[in-house]
């Protein structure tokens, strides 16, 4: 018997910038802690696919962990991101998370894969920074994001999306869009 409710999701503020919708085929390159990607595949729905793609064992059973303490069904791609197994325009939104802060990734091989595989109007999510939920510690702020927001956005545009903008920052995360063209 629960006595008190559970508060809101730490990731609520992540979930927001992603904007997923029910039905929509949700790409996450890299896993973390695997509970946004469960936060996103409980707004896809059964209709709507969540797919993560990181390297490992042990994020593909930190990702299956966290989908099944929230009840949500997430696909997990064990692949190199810099070839995405998605066929070309079929993904609504790719989340790039804490990826381009990672000075062993190629940002700009990655930025192209992602828009690669991104539909027409779809978008990117890049997030960087501290995971959601995760405290710095008494009096001590968060620490900066790996990679700074022009840099982001710089790398967005140069890979042809458009009305790349920052979303905003919240508790030392970094949360920037870019949208593909409807028109290419």
């Amino acid at each position: 018997m629960r006595w008190f409710r559970s508060g809101p999701s730490p990731f609520q503020t992540a979930l927001a910038m992603v904007g997923a919708k029910p039905g929509q085929l949700v790409l996450v390159i890299g896993a973390g802690s695997g509970q946004l990607a469960a936060e996103i595949a409980l707004v896809t729905g059964l209709n709507g696919r969540t797919v993560v793609v990181s390297r490992g064992r042990d994020a593909e059973r930190t990702v299956e962990a966290a989908a099944a303490r929230a009840g949500a069904l997430v696909e997990f791609e064990a692949i190199d991101s810099s070839t995405l197994a998605a066929a070309g325009d079929t993904v609504d939104i790719v989340v790039l998370q804490r990826q381009l802060g990672d000075s062993n990734i190629d940002r700009a091989a990655l930025a192209s894969e992602a828009v690669r595989v991104l539909r027409p109007g779809g978008r990117v999510i890049v997030i960087e920074g501290a995971e959601p939920g995760t405290k710095p510690g008494l009096g001590r702020r968060p620490p900066a994001p790996a990679v700074d927001a022009a840099t982001v956005q710089s790398l967005l545009a140069d890979t042809g999306l458009k009305a790349t903008r920052v979303l905003g920052e919240a508790e030392g995360t970094l949360y920037i869009e870019g949208v593909k063209p409807r028109v290419v």
